[in-house]
């Protein structure tokens, strides 16, 4: 079991060495010092989670529309929700490399 917990915690190095994490972790400190972009992510967050138990509120959703449209507006959040998308990217690949070497090894039996 140490020689996996080994190699996980090289590959979580790795992963907050790469472009995409640093990007996205300077895109969110960014955020942060930025009072009015943080509070819109904020409330976009909340509302969120109000939306989550009760999916069929349509007043809901449309002021989560009407935020995330000023979210878009917000070069920072902008930024930060793109770099975020990438770094959801690399994660995505980096567990299709993972399943498909587990298929492989799998298949092999």
């Amino acid at each position: 079991m140490s020689k996996i917990k080994k190699k996980a915690e090289k590959l979580a190095e790795a992963i907050s060495n790469s472009d995409e994490f640093i990007d996205m972790k300077e895109a969110e400190k960014k955020i942060d010092n930025d009072q009015k972009a943080s509070e819109l992510v904020e409330k976009i967050e909340k509302l969120q989670k109000k939306i989550d138990l009760n999916r069929t509120d349509e007043k809901l959703k449309k002021e989560m529309a009407s935020l995330q449209r000023n979210a878009w507006d917000n070069r920072k959040i902008k930024r930060f929700f793109q770099k975020q998308n990438e770094y959801s990217k690399l994660m995505k690949t980096v567990n299709e490399t993972i399943n498909n070497a587990l298929k492989l090894e799998n298949s092999s039996d």
